[in-house]
């Protein structure tokens, strides 16, 4: 397993549990509890993973995503994350993992996305450091064209 160019991003492989919270301008901001889960399929050199998000205060479903990462061929370093989320919406980001000082930043920008006429851009940076994963999704619609925060969290390592 170790020609697989997916065990560098091997620090992100378990169950990771911890709090968000969201804004944009057109919602009100609100306050979620997340489950993020990373597995290896080395016969294939995938992760997949998949993310799923409660409201606080009372837990209400509130999102729900699975997807792939995979090393982009020919590219040191570069990996594609793709998705498809309960919404209906799919993204694939493309980007880059950075590791300096003892963390791990992988930060992907988008490169495709369909079934949501409402977003025209979207980004995700993960910063992961020991037992720590924190990440910052960011986002382009047509009612906000700048680029803005719209998510972040700080997830913890379970197993």
């Amino acid at each position: 397993m170790d020609n697989l160019k997916t065990t560098k991003l091997h620090f992100l492989l378990g169950e990771w549990h911890g709090n968000g919270k969201g804004q944009f301008p057109t919602i009100s901001s609100f306050e979620y509890t997340e489950i993020l889960t990373f597995k290896m399929d080395g016969a294939n050199d995938l992760i997949h993973y998949e993310q799923r998000t409660w409201l606080k205060p009372n837990h209400t479903p509130s999102h729900w995503e699975s997807g792939f990462i995979k090393p982009v061929e020919g590219k040191e370093n570069v990996f594609e994350i793709s998705n498809a989320q309960d919404s209906g919406r799919v993204e694939v980001l493309i980007g880059e993992l950075v590791t300096e000082h003892g963390k791990h930043i992988l930060h992907f920008k988008m490169k495709l996305l369909q079934n949501d006429p409402r977003v025209i851009s979207s980004e995700r940076i993960f910063t992961i450091s020991n037992q720590n994963l924190s990440y910052i999704k960011k986002m382009a619609t047509q009612n906000t064209p700048d680029h803005q925060q719209h998510l972040e969290a700080e997830l913890f390592k379970i197993v």
